[in-house]
């Protein structure tokens, strides 16, 4: 085991310290800690390693909080003051799942995934969603430690690169997974899709089709990594089938009339593949609405699939995402980490599936 592996968690230390001083009976029952400002300069922590130190010392009983006037040594049962906020060992604690939106078969289907894996632990999900805000992952991410989560699950808002609270959060060795992405600067563990490869193998099948002239369209996917995984993917396709990347190909704008427009424009176009299923479907109603039938006249393949896909009018072919997979996975790591916090972050990427179905076809 490296020195790295021995390195005891700030916030574990900021609790160990507070613990001693009372055992040591330098401080006594009822004596005032130190404010979170003084701790954190104490310590060279953030006031969030702070928080998340104390609350464990809370929960144990150890001290208590009043709201406005700070953290004090409980008072023993003799002392005529009950110990506050004294809880069970066996009593659930949280851990807070922090996504976009609950909505479609992906962000449910991660849902169940961490449901089910921490079904038979002591930790239940507090569900928090950002609606795709930064300003609110930010402000969630705050009220998650002030709240006293044991850890975080966090799925990024769009085109989020970086994070100042999460790079705390996992320099100072508290529990955290993003999944779907990764931040780019700031070293996580991660659980997502193989983005690259499931775009690879969309790509891969339409020009074994015999697509030559395949397009690329997105929604603006500077920042997201997974976005920019799945354009890579479409890119090294192309390149190891012998056809030249073509940047005119390429669409970063999911808007409805841009992408009239982008098909219009491009008059040799014979198939496309979308980076999402909300792209992909706008695709197949903009192919519609300028008379290019598909997939007579236009293959379509997107990333995701949705509830009842096989009964659209065009059964689209996609590539299906293992949402309780990532998940379970997810939880199952961060579960490891709490019980060992220093172990080396790394990446865990799950295979997406290839669902071949009506919306592709050799050219016409």
């Amino acid at each position: 085991m490296d020195k790295k592996e021995k390195r005891t968690p700030l916030y574990s230390q900021v609790r160990d310290y507070v613990r001693d001083q009372i055992q040591q009976g330098k401080w006594k029952e009822g004596h005032r800690l130190p404010s979170e400002t003084q701790l954190s300069r104490q310590f060279d922590v953030s006031r969030i390693t702070i928080r998340s130190a104390l609350t464990q010392l809370v929960d144990e009983g150890i001290i208590y909080r009043i709201q406005g006037r700070g953290s004090f040594v409980t008072m023993n049962e003799q002392s005529g003051e009950p110990v506050r906020y004294q809880k069970a060992e066996e009593e659930l604690q949280l851990i807070a799942f922090m996504i976009p939106r609950v909505e479609g078969r992906f962000t449910t289907s991660l849902l169940t995934g961490v449901d089910n894996e921490l079904a038979h632990s002591k930790y239940r999900i507090m569900l928090l969603r950002t609606n795709d805000s930064q300003e609110a992952e930010e402000q969630l991410l705050h009220e998650a430690v002030r709240s006293g989560v044991k850890g975080i699950i966090v799925y990024p808002a769009d085109g989020q690169t970086y994070n100042e609270t999460m790079l705390r959060l996992s320099m100072d060795r508290f529990p955290i997974i993003v999944i779907d992405r990764y931040l780019r600067g700031v070293d996580t563990n991660c659980v997502c899709s193989d983005h690259f490869a499931g775009a690879y193998a969309a790509t891969e099948h339409l020009l074994k089709l015999s697509h030559r002239e395949i397009a690329f369209i997105s929604t603006s996917f500077t920042g997201t990594t997974s976005l920019e995984e799945r354009l890579e993917g479409y890119k090294q396709a192309l390149a190891d089938h012998g056809v030249a990347f073509d940047r005119r190909r390429v669409l970063d704008c999911a808007e409805p009339e841009a992408i009239r427009r982008f098909l219009s424009e491009q008059s040799g176009l014979t198939a496309l593949f979308a980076a999402n299923d909300g792209v992909g479907l706008a695709s197949i109603r903009a192919a519609e609405a300028i008379g290019k039938s598909v997939p007579e006249q236009l293959s379509v393949v997107f990333f995701d699939d949705y509830d009842h896909a096989e009964d659209a009018k065009i059964p689209p072919t996609c590539v299906a995402q293992q949402g309780v997979e990532i998940g379970r996975q997810s939880a199952q790591r961060l579960l490891s980490l709490l019980e060992r916090p220093n172990q080396e972050r790394i990446r865990i990427r799950v295979p997406a599936q290839l669902i071949v179905r009506r919306s592709t076809a050799p050219p016409g």
